[in-house]
């Protein structure tokens, strides 16, 4: 589909100069990251809940 799209563009897209399209980039992986250290950290707090016989947080 990428491929059909492109072939129809007459010429190549042009960037503003003050877009940088690597912040969209770094600003997803750093959110990624975030979100599965927090599911991380969570999920060792529950075993160790687990592994005392507290409640179970779930």
């Amino acid at each position: 589909m990428l491929a059909l799209i492109t072939s129809r563009i007459p010429g190549p897209a042009t960037e503003s100069a003050d877009r940088d399209p690597g912040f969209l980039t770094l600003v997803f992986a750093v959110a990624r990251a975030v979100r599965t250290g927090s599911e991380t950290a969570f999920a060792r707090r529950c075993a160790l809940a687990r592994a005392v016989g507290g409640p179970n947080p779930l």
